[in-house]
């Protein structure tokens, strides 16, 4: 394969390495920043449309101006092109971008020459954050304004407060606030599988996966094209009884495309694509305006086949039904009996792509220029509340949704769905889970009357928001069913990555559960979706949830090697809130295995713009007391109080280990007790807290009350990890009290996990030394030491 390079003035751009040098040195630059280059320069003989380098860089629709603007910035100040200079990327108003500079195609092997720099550490701050965008990397919540088009924030019934992403419009489904769980038993869980597994064999042989339309002439007018004809053939498609891959899934198939291969035709490359796809036939199209006709050609590339055809029409859209139905006889499938489309469908078809693209004042313009016959219809009023949602205006979309479904004459069950679910989606918004509740349960009902097999998509997005408000509402059981007709409608449209985003966020939930082996399970099936579809920051997210549940269930090396798998990643994900989060994962796994050198280097570079004041000094005083320094961990408990957030559970249980007094350590309890509601228990590490204080400066017998208070709750509530440490603070105290034969009996206890967590190894080692057995303890020892890594043993380890 030959490989190339582009060389223009000093600059050499290598697209395969994703690197540029100037004359010989590496400039450091965003990988999105870098990305961009690439796909202008392989396409310098056009201009490129904002939504197509969107596509293909950032592999979503939604992606805002702002975060565009400073990505482009960015790669024109390294080539000296910033201000009015324009000389080497030029900005098409009303449009997009395009390469002007002049390019040099040289083979790889022409470059060998240059001098090859030794790369420098890049700043933690390289990765571009997105200016409109909050990243969950705990728990991605979304509900859904329309089955298509919305994208909702909801908080998460965790103890932790987490903020969420608004992910690209399809992907609404699988990012919702899954905080749910299968708690349906063993013969619920097969049903679960199974049916997922029927629906998966059921979809492969019909699944046909579209591509974005290629637009010739490049045209601000024409740009809809790209995204609504391709809508338009999967419409078409699917009333032909396939089963078409959903939008946003397609979007990151064409960006995984666009950056394996420049030429967008390669048969290897598209062959590739369609098996990544789970596709049958992978569909490429194109579009020509030849005068006043259009020229529209499919090129299905397909497991045993690769066919193209041609349609031409008055409109794209007409000219795609006439392409779209020649493909269908030539794979032997029967064409739809639908009419060719209309004025008003391609107006509608206009505005779609537009809401697609994320452009929400040219879709905003669409509708006020809608004919007279369709203003005023409740699927535009349904598609305008779905615009004022995304723009953020609650009650506007509220006041559309209500006018669509209060319209007089009958509505359409699909439009009808759409619009209950907007006004779910903004209940949800304002903190009204009933209300959420009954829009959602209307809108299943209104779905399920729909006989098309393209709205099982609906039934999924609906299952999913009522899902989100039963949480809201305590009712588990109740969601644990929606959640699992969602994931299978899911998996029956062909959304294979919203369901792995459900399939994350159960993970998370089973381990909130304590259902370990299901939670590590679901980490892994979702994580190898997101691996093959190169969705990135979920991949990210999910490693990092699978590495946090490895350490809950004491696999401090499993957790290792899980977090190593993220780091290559990390260089990929432009978010500061999830890349903090990972980071966070990563600081908190090497203290666990006693790797204290490398904590300090990654809290050194941690991007503290991304995180929570009181995680960074959460991690620092756990690296303190890591490393023996109990007065630098008293020190930064005596500023902690000051941090406006909400106090968490494991940010209290380091502190009152840290702090260097009881008044110090009781005012954390005090500020932990004050924001919990009354009627709320006490939750098993806050539990451990108070048991924690008292052991430290109160006495024996009331310590070891609440240590046994503590153990209780842990053993019924808290994971593995929670259960050793209210073990090992009990025999603390009973150690402390001279009761060693009760602190051996709660040791024993312990045996099973001396070989692989340091805490317990270390206790052993000590009691073994109080009670002068010295056999056992020298055993003990060299066990704590082989786990101690960089931990000196005359520090009492953090629990």
């Amino acid at each position: 394969m030959r490989l190339i390079h582009y060389r223009f003035g000093d600059f050499v751009l290598d697209p395969a390495g994703r690197e540029l040098t100037r004359c010989g040195e590496r400039v450091a630059l965003p990988l999105k920043s870098l990305e961009c280059l690439v796909y202008l320069v392989a396409n310098r003989q056009r201009a490129v449309g904002r939504d197509e380098l969107v596509s293909a860089v950032w592999g979503r629709a939604e992606v805002s101006d702002t975060v565009i603007t400073q990505t482009l910035r960015r790669a024109r100040k390294a080539l000296d092109d910033a201000g009015d200079r324009q000389a080497v990327i030029r900005t098409v108003s009303g449009f997009g971008y395009r390469w002007v500079a002049e390019v040099e195609e040289v083979d790889a092997q022409a470059t060998v020459g240059v001098p090859e720099p030794v790369p420098a550490p890049e700043p933690a701050s390289m990765p571009d954050a997105d200016a409109d965008a909050e990243v969950d990397a705990e728990f991605e919540e979304e509900a859904d304004a329309d089955a298509v088009a919305d994208a909702e924030r909801v908080p998460a019934p965790a103890s932790t407060p987490v903020r969420s992403r608004r992910w690209r419009p399809g992907w609404v489904a699988g990012a919702l606030a899954l905080m749910l769980t299968l708690g349906l038993g063993a013969a619920g869980l097969w049903y679960l599988q199974h049916a997922a597994r029927t629906a998966e064999v059921e979809a492969v042989d019909n699944r046909v996966a579209v591509l974005p339309v290629r637009v010739e002439p490049v045209d601000a007018e024409l740009s809809w094209v790209r995204l609504g004809a391709m809508e338009y053939a999967a419409e078409r498609l699917r009333s032909a009884r396939l089963r078409v891959t959903p939008t946003d899934q397609v979007l990151h198939l064409d960006a995984v495309l666009q950056r394996s291969s420049p030429n967008a035709t390669d048969p290897t490359a598209l062959r590739d694509l369609r098996i990544r796809s789970d596709a049958r036939w992978l569909i490429v199209p194109s579009a020509r305006r030849v005068g006043s006709q259009w020229r529209v050609q499919l090129r299905s590339v397909g497991r045993d086949d690769d066919i193209s055809v041609e349609g031409t029409g008055d409109t794209a859209l007409q000219a795609m039904a006439v392409a779209t139905d020649s493909w269908l006889r030539r794979v032997g499938r029967k064409a739809p009996v639908a009419a060719v489309p209309t004025a008003v469908q391609e107006h509608l078809r206009r505005i779609d792509a537009e809401l697609d693209a994320g452009q929400l004042d040219a879709a905003r313009t669409q509708i006020k220029d809608a004919p007279a016959g369709l203003r005023d219809t409740p699927m535009l009023r349904v598609r305008e509340g779905q615009l004022e949602y995304r723009a953020g205006h609650m009650d506007a979309a509220a006041r559309l949704f209500q006018a669509a479904l209060a319209q007089a004459g009958p509505i359409e069950s699909g439009v009808r769905a759409k619009g209950l679910m907007g006004l779910g989606a903004v209940a949800l918004r304002d903190g009204q889970p009933e209300q959420a509740k009954r829009h959602y349960s209307e809108a299943l009902e209104a779905a399920k009357t729909t006989a098309s097999t393209q709205d099982v998509s609906l039934l999924g997005n609906a299952y999913n928001g009522r899902g989100v408000a039963q949480v809201q509402l305590g009712q588990l059981d109740a969601a644990v069913a929606d959640l699992g007709h969602a994931r299978i409608a899911m998996q029956r449209s062909g959304d294979v990555v919203s369901a792995a985003m459900v399939g994350s966020n159960l993970g998370r939930l089973e381990a909130l559960r304590n259902h370990w082996p299901q939670a590590l399970q679901e980490f892994d099936n979702a994580a190898e979706v997101f691996r093959r579809y190169q969705v990135y920051d979920y991949f990210v997210a999910t490693l990092v949830s699978k590495a946090n549940a490895e350490l809950a269930v004491v696999q401090p090396d499993a957790a290792a090697r899980t977090v190593e798998r993220s780091e290559e990643l990390l260089q990929r994900v432009e978010d500061t809130q999830l890349l903090a989060v990972a980071r966070t994962a990563q600081v908190e796994v090497a203290l666990a295995n006693g790797q204290l050198a490398r904590a300090r280097e990654l809290l050194r570079v941690m991007p503290t713009s991304g995180m929570a004041g009181q995680s960074l000094v959460r991690l620092q005083m756990a690296d303190a007391l890591a490393r023996g320094d109990q007065a630098g961990g008293a020190q930064l408990a005596a500023r902690l109080p000051d941090l406006a957030e909400l106090l968490q559970p494991a940010t209290l249980a380091v502190a009152v280990q840290a702090a260097g007094s009881r008044a110090a350590a009781q005012r954390w309890m005090t500020r932990y007790e004050a924001q919990q509601p009354p009627q709320q228990a006490l939750q098993a590490t806050a539990a451990w807290s108070v048991a924690a204080v008292l052991a430290r400066f109160g006495d024996s017998i009331r310590a070891l009350q609440a240590a046994d208070a503590a153990l209780t709750i842990a053993n019924r509530d808290g994971s593995p990890s929670e259960r050793i440490r209210a073990n090992l603070l009990r025999a603390r105290i009973l150690i402390d009290a001279g009761r060693l034969d009760d602190a051996t009996a709660v040791l024993g206890e312990l045996d099973a996990y001396t070989a692989v967590d340091y805490r317990v190894a270390w206790f052993a080692w000590t009691l073994y030394t109080r009670r002068g057995e010295v056999d056992l303890a020298s055993s003990a020892e060299k066990q704590a030491r082989a786990l101690a890594g960089e931990r000196a043993l005359e520090a009492v380890p953090l629990l």
